[in-house]
């Protein structure tokens, strides 16, 4: 079963739907070009005995990343990868973000079973279903619905956390006006995992951005 939140239910009209029933959904607008922030890059080496340049200092390493997974739209599918976390935020690592699914409606879900993350994976429909241990962490899920053309995208940008809730901030992109795009059907997810931390509730951000194209 997928997990279900007790927040508050704000409905936003025509823009989203909160598939987990418990969870509480806010709207906010950003300014465009906004992103969740830099990612920790690894050290550059440093030199050799031989060398007479001085070492120039890097960035801490990101955690390793665990091997991609097998997708039928390879070209959107992102590998098991780190996004970057600043401050108190908790870790995020995507399993995947996709533009083109078997999920044809709005929906944000947490998940915190086995058999609910199978049922949720045999519906995306993108290949081979990646392993989660789920006493160690739990999976965030987002989804866009359909749209007509190409150009739409949605993200997890952040989760925090604070006594027990869950703060996921969302960020869903659509093309300008000016945006040339594909005429083919998409629909946009993104799946992300974090790792447990007594969670007891939890509530979604939404943002919105618009691309700007020339």
């Amino acid at each position: 079963m997928i997990g279900i939140g007790r927040g508050s239910i704000a409905f936003v009209p025509a823009l989203f739907l909160a598939a987990c029933g418990g969870s509480t959904m806010r709207v906010a607008q950003d300014q465009p070009g906004e992103n969740s922030g830099p990612v920790a890059l690894a050290p550059e080496p440093e030199p050799g005995p031989d060398s007479t340049g001085s070492a120039q200092p890097g960035l801490e390493p990101s955690s390793a990343a665990a091997p991609a997974i097998s997708s039928a739209d390879s070209a959107h599918a992102q590998g098991y990868a780190p996004y970057a976390a600043a401050g108190g935020d908790l870790e995020l690592r995507r399993i995947g973000q996709w533009t083109r699914t078997g999920i044809a409606e709005s929906r944000r879900l947490v998940i915190r079973d086995a058999n609910a993350w199978s049922q949720f994976w045999s519906e995306l429909g993108v290949g081979e279903r990646p392993a989660v241990d789920f006493t160690q962490n739990l999976v965030i899920a987002v989804a866009s619905g359909q749209h007509a053309s190409g150009g739409f995208e949605i993200a997890v940008q952040r989760v925090s956390q604070s006594n027990g809730e869950l703060t996921i901030e969302v960020q869903e992109t659509s093309p300008g006006p000016n945006c040339i795009t594909t005429t083919a059907l998409s629909q946009p997810v993104d799946v992300v995992t974090i790792p447990i931390v007594g969670v007891k509730t939890w509530s979604f951000i939404e943002r919105k951005e618009v691309r700007g194209c020339h």
